[in-house]
């Protein structure tokens, strides 16, 4: 089966009404505008643009000649993110990584009933969001005005999904690869681009809004959860889940002094060489409960946890509420 993976951002986030912020790249001596190469292309009979880079190739039918022209650069830098995730040096994908981004949701949709024909009616219901399968990233504009932020936060969001599915031998649980993929939303650019994984208010609003009306859900219910298996409740549900598992991966990322942090970089290598669930199966740290849930149901989200990060979770989940809910009281 093709593995799917959706991204969705709120649109409470307000237009930017600043006119005096560059769309400067100014931090990556490695881009070298010549090695960008740019053509006509079109789409159902709509003109649009392909950009190949050193390793992606981006078609577009967005009018915006400098949006178009700061992706070469997004693009590239947030790879470059994505290799040293949680400090671990990740391998480059072999082949181009395929991103399609629409002006329209029109577009967008036609695209999904080609590439995906039975998801397509349930993801129609989507909102503000895309997906990635095999490798390939469907997106659309999802801002229509100013500098297009969360378009490119989207953008990075599924180019981490579409990284790990073209580079990765073994599949991340789905608590990692959708954490780590918000990780990859957060980047300011006022003195050029930077990634910042703590820098995205919209998750950490929608974070606390659930620690104030008592929505965080149980630590094992969040890691056993799949985005998809919200697509036809609320968009809010979808959300708190986007929010909780983006927050559980900054605690893994920066809590507890950062213990966690190489552990996770770990299990990222371990899936990257293929060796991660062969490991998983042969530790003697996984509980009896933990191998009969991977035999039974397919779940390995809180086994990994388990044997690769701490042993203890019952303890992890009283932490990780206790950290939700002291960065919320600093909001």
């Amino acid at each position: 089966t093709s593995m799917v993976a959706i991204g969705l951002l709120s649109g409470c986030q307000k237009p930017s009404t600043r006119t005096d912020t560059p769309l400067a790249v100014t931090d990556d001596d490695r881009f070298n505008g010549d090695e960008t190469i740019v053509r006509d292309w079109s789409f159902l009979g709509i003109d649009g643009t392909q950009i190949r880079t050193r390793h992606w190739d981006i078609r577009t039918t967005m009018r915006s000649e400098r949006f178009k022209q700061i992706l070469p650069a997004f693009y590239e830098m947030a790879l470059d993110q994505y290799q040293n995730a949680f400090g671990a040096e990740l391998p480059p994908p072999d082949k181009s990584l395929e991103t399609y981004l629409f002006a329209d949701r029109r577009q967008w949709k036609n695209k999904t009933r080609m590439i995906l024909p039975d998801k397509a009616a349930s993801f129609e219901g989507l909102g503000r969001g895309g997906f990635t399968t095999n490798g390939i990233a469907v997106l659309y504009d999802i801002d229509g005005y100013g500098w297009h932020r969360d378009t490119l936060a989207l953008g990075s969001h599924e180019g981490w999904h579409q990284y790990v599915q073209s580079t990765f031998k073994d599949q991340l649980p789905a608590w990692l690869d959708e954490g780590i993929a918000t990780t990859m939303e957060g980047f300011s650019w006022r003195r050029g681009i930077k990634f910042r994984p703590e820098a995205n208010r919209e998750r950490w609003s929608r974070l606390c809004d659930c620690v104030r009306n008592n929505r965080l859900l149980p630590l094992d219910k969040l890691m056993s959860a799949h985005p998809e298996n919200f697509l036809e409740s609320k968009k809010q549900t979808l959300l708190d889940y986007y929010a909780q598992i983006w927050a559980l991966t900054r605690y893994l990322q920066s809590g507890e002094d950062g213990e966690y942090r190489d552990k996770v970089g770990n299990i990222l290598l371990l899936a990257a060489s293929g060796d991660l669930y062969r490991q998983l199966l042969r530790s003697e740290q996984l509980s009896t409960r933990h191998r009969k849930m991977i035999e039974n149901e397919g779940d390995a989200g809180m086994a990994i946890m388990e044997v690769f990060i701490e042993s203890d979770t019952t303890q992890l989940a009283e932490d990780f509420k206790e950290w939700c809910y002291s960065m919320c009281r600093m909001e």
